[in-house]
């Protein structure tokens, strides 16, 4: 491998510029992975299955007075028929909005700081070999 020295070397990118950029680059992966990463443990402790455990007994109590009276009927309309496919979705939507909320709630400086910080390192170790 041929060295060069500095001064010569013209098609060096600056350090600072690249690694300003891996950071953000990398901050930003950490801040979309806030939202991407599935909930712990620790997050779906007693309090959150409670919740979960109230959404189901909320959507099934609905659904036993309600659409119970619209499947009794013979002769229902195709808004009917779609309400009660999407009645079945309901509590999956609630159950993912709440999901949402818990990862909303956790603090962002973790996961943006974990990721400038392995966006640094990638650009460390690519100076590194690149040169």
């Amino acid at each position: 491998m041929a060295v060069q020295r500095v001064e010569n070397c013209r098609n060096c990118n600056s350090g600072l510029s690249d690694g300003l950029k891996s950071a953000t680059i990398g901050g930003l992966i950490g801040y979309v992975s806030k939202y991407a990463l599935p909930l712990t443990d620790q997050e779906m402790d007693t309090d959150y299955k409670k919740i979960i455990d109230n959404i189901k007994s909320q959507a099934e109590k609905a659904e036993n007075e309600f659409l119970a009276s619209i499947k009794a009927n013979p002769q229902r309309t195709l808004a009917q028929d779609a309400y009660i496919k999407t009645s079945e979705h309901f509590v999956k939507n609630n159950i993912r909005a709440y999901d949402l909320a818990v990862k909303k709630i956790r603090p962002t400086a973790p996961f943006v700081v974990a990721g400038a910080t392995a966006g640094l390192l990638y650009s460390f170790v690519k100076s590194i070999f690149t040169v």
